[in-house]
């Protein structure tokens, strides 16, 4: 069994492993998803490191923990004691004997954005949506929307987003024409 000093985060790596297994993920197509490498996936799956924390804001969303299981996750990732005898093994048990159903609401709202982040891979293509929000000194940059798809997907999505802005512009412009030029035919009164 390895000790302690080797593998300080094991109980945040196992509840990484059990949220995998859970979804019936390998670690290949989790470290894909993620765009991590599997190494890096199974050393923190083992406890012998911690993801960062836009990495753990990743993970939490790719398996649609709840805003519970999120908190405990950044719990265990914060410290640096070994929980499994506390309440991880019971945890796991209790989990596995009771079913699991997540109602996932369709959510219409807009986020308005203040930048995005590019990851090109193999895999496809991930879009990283963010907006910055005060943090103390410094402005941080918090994630509010990933979306990934394959390159030829992307590829559609920026044609259509061009088109549809060329659309929008040609069509302000004739109405401004039309404006002016119904300006122009007025009669003018003095």
């Amino acid at each position: 069994m390895p000790n302690i000093e080797d593998h300080p985060y094991r109980a945040f790596g196992a509840k990484i492993k059990h949220f995998r297994e859970q979804w019936k993920q390998s670690v290949s197509e989790v470290s894909g998803t993620l765009e991590i490498d599997e190494i890096f996936l199974h050393d923190i799956e083992s406890g012998k490191t911690l993801p960062t924390d836009n990495q753990l804001d990743m993970i939490i969303n790719h398996f649609l923990l709840t805003i519970e299981q999120a908190e405990e996750l950044r719990t265990l990732a914060q410290s640096n004691v070994d929980h499994i005898a506390d309440g991880l093994i019971g945890g796991v048990e209790d989990m596995l004997m009771k079913q699991l159903v997540m109602y996932m609401p369709v959510e219409q709202r807009v986020v308005y954005t203040d930048g995005m982040n590019v990851t090109v891979n193999r895999h496809g293509v991930v879009l990283q949506f963010t907006q910055n929000s005060a943090g103390g000194p410094k402005l941080k940059s918090n994630v509010v929307c990933q979306v990934g798809m394959s390159r030829e997907h992307a590829e559609k999505v920026v044609e259509v987003l061009k088109k549809t802005l060329s659309d929008h512009d040609k069509s302000r412009n004739a109405k401004q024409l039309r404006a002016n030029n119904q300006d122009k035919n007025k009669p003018k009164t003095v």
